[in-house]
């Protein structure tokens, strides 16, 4: 595959001891000291650990002001304006997948929901029996340059395939996955974001993309109870929700922020690290 014109187009810190303790004192506190002993003092702090743990109740998707959806033609045809009057900020239409499939109803989609005003942007499926830059083409050939577009998603995972079995070690996956990133940046101007389940972020991409968005699939809880030390931004929390101008199911999305951020997240003045 020649391409030379992808090619032209990149061109674009001891203490002191305190004074004695009266006789009196001194009674009292070793008596003390026998009666509550260690088991007791372990018993005691484990039960309000437990308590607090069990008292914390993270945010439920209601809990997030900013929300979105993602969509292909599983969907089929969809009132956008519908979509828009549901309280929907966003929406993410599937576009390409390996580099040769493309979803039927992308462009419908991709123009029909800039019609309405909706924020929308486009995510790419990876195949992972095909080259990073053969996948970067097949992007490009489908998704047109929008400048006011949502930044491109990389959706990557395991899935099961007849025609790409196995899952590739991170040291395969992390080289190819760095050049469509970096590709697909280059070319719309704006830095992909990354989505993924837990797993397959412990598993395979942990700590390689720490200047990426993340976008997590979670359908079982809060991202934050599954792995209290991920970072994420979108979290994608079940694929069996209702949006009116849409019929049947649909993958329902929430933004990690404000609604003040998610304005600075649309503006490009919002960093992953934030």
């Amino acid at each position: 595959m020649d391409f030379a014109w992808v090619k032209t187009a990149f061109r674009k810190k001891r203490p002191r001891r305190g004074k004695p303790l009266p006789t009196g004192a001194r009674r009292w506190a070793s008596l003390a000291a026998r009666l509550v002993n260690p088991v007791a003092l372990g018993s005691l702090a484990l039960g309000l650990s437990a308590c607090a743990l069990f008292d914390y109740s993270p945010p439920g998707p209601d809990d997030y002001p900013v929300k979105g959806i993602d969509v292909s033609y599983y969907q089929e045809d969809i009132n956008w304006r519908s979509v828009v009057a549901d309280n929907t900020a966003f929406a993410w239409l599937k576009a390409t997948e390996g580099g040769d499939w493309s979803d039927p109803k992308f462009s419908a989609n991709w123009y029909g929901a800039a019609m309405a005003g909706l924020p929308r942007g486009a995510y790419h499926f990876w195949y992972f029996c095909r080259p990073a830059m053969e996948q970067v083409s097949w992007f490009l050939q489908n998704v047109p340059y929008d400048p006011y577009a949502l930044p491109p998603v990389l959706d990557i995972e395991w899935v099961d395939s007849k025609t790409c079995p196995g899952h590739p070690p991170r040291e395969a996956i992390i080289p190819e996955v760095k050049i469509w990133l970096e590709a697909i940046e280059r070319y719309y101007g704006k830095r992909p974001i990354i989505y993924t389940s837990i797993s397959f972020y412990n598993d395979r991409l942990r700590g390689a993309f720490p200047d990426h968005f993340v976008w997590i699939a979670s359908y079982k809880g809060h991202p934050v109870i599954r792995d209290p030390s991920l970072r994420w931004h979108f979290w994608q929390h079940t694929e069996a929700g209702r949006v009116a101008g849409i019929r049947g199911r649909v993958d329902r999305n929430v933004f990690n922020g404000s609604a003040r951020e998610w304005r600075a997240f649309l503006e490009g003045r919002l960093s992953p690290q934030s």
